[in-house]
């Protein structure tokens, strides 16, 4: 949960204490690697994240068969997130085996709910990343359905955000625009920090672009916004794109003094260029 709330540091100290202490039974082990090789992917990491998702895969291979769990907190289950997030990995080097390894992790056929939202966030950034963004509607519905069936409030927000975004590149249109202020609002009520600053970043880039041809789009340097904001203060007005940017940039700040030091590197200091967090 500390990663999901952008306590990066904090979750680091914690996943890196499990991974060094020989104590630590092994499946716990594979879900700490998988664990913080999400936070560091999350954070642009993808080359980082690849060794960390290779070994919780082969920890997860070791451990002892533990029941399968309908949460997904069993040793079988951190080996179908680690192939899932070496498959999202590949995405972010530009390696083609992404979804290869979607299909290995899917056909272990885990019964958890979670690990089917997962292969179905990443089908749908597959699609994004391979120009084919109407074929991500699908998995990102139906994750959506089953974060809601489970109930759990970040998969659901989380899962919105993937959807909203298939649709914001295969449809744009103000529909879409409306669903990523709506996601934006709903990751800032529940404290889930990582979700927001994409979801106003699309928003910005959507109404900056597509929706409102009025409004020339700025580069995402906060030296840049700056001057913009001030430009339309100046007239009697804040845009939409500019208040989405000046606000994702806010809660970037946020995130970078709540971020260890190779999370700091990898986002680099929003003050001087806001840095756009991944959606996985």
């Amino acid at each position: 949960m500390l990663g999901g709330q952008g306590r990066f540091a904090a979750a680091a100290a914690l996943l890196q204490r499990l991974l060094a202490d020989p104590c630590t039974p092994v499946g716990i082990a594979s879900h700490a690697a998988v664990t913080l090789a999400s936070h560091l992917r999350q954070r642009g990491g993808h080359a980082l994240a690849r060794p960390l998702d290779a070994r919780g895969l082969r920890l997860a291979a070791i451990a002892p068969g533990d029941p399968p769990c309908p949460d997904g907190t069993d040793a079988a289950a951190a080996g179908v997130d680690a192939l899932v997030g070496l498959a999202a990995d590949a995405l972010g080097v530009g390696d083609p085996v992404a979804d290869r390894l979607l299909d290995a992790a899917e056909a272990l056929r885990h019964p958890s709910w979670r690990t089917a939202v997962r292969i179905d966030w990443v089908r749908a950034e597959s699609a994004l990343y391979t120009g084919r963004a109407a074929d991500g509607e699908d998995p990102a519905r139906r994750a959506l359905d089953r974060a809601r069936e489970a109930g759990s409030v970040r998969h659901v927000v989380k899962s919105r955000l993937v959807l909203a975004v298939v649709r914001a590149v295969a449809h744009p249109n103000g529909a879409v625009l409306t669903e990523l202020d709506a996601v934006a609002e709903a990751a800032d009520r529940a404290g889930l920090l990582p979700l927001s600053v994409p979801a106003r970043w699309a928003g910005a880039d959507l109404s900056g672009d597509n929706l409102s041809p009025s409004v020339t789009r700025s580069t995402p340097n906060a030296n840049d916004d700056a001057v913009n904001r001030s430009h339309e203060a100046a007239n009697g007005r804040v845009s939409g794109p500019a208040r989405r940017r000046h606000a994702a940039t806010l809660t970037a700040s946020v995130l970078y003094q709540l971020s260890d030091p190779v999370g700091r590197g990898l986002t680099g200091e929003p003050v001087s260029g806001a840095a756009r967090t991944s959606v996985m």
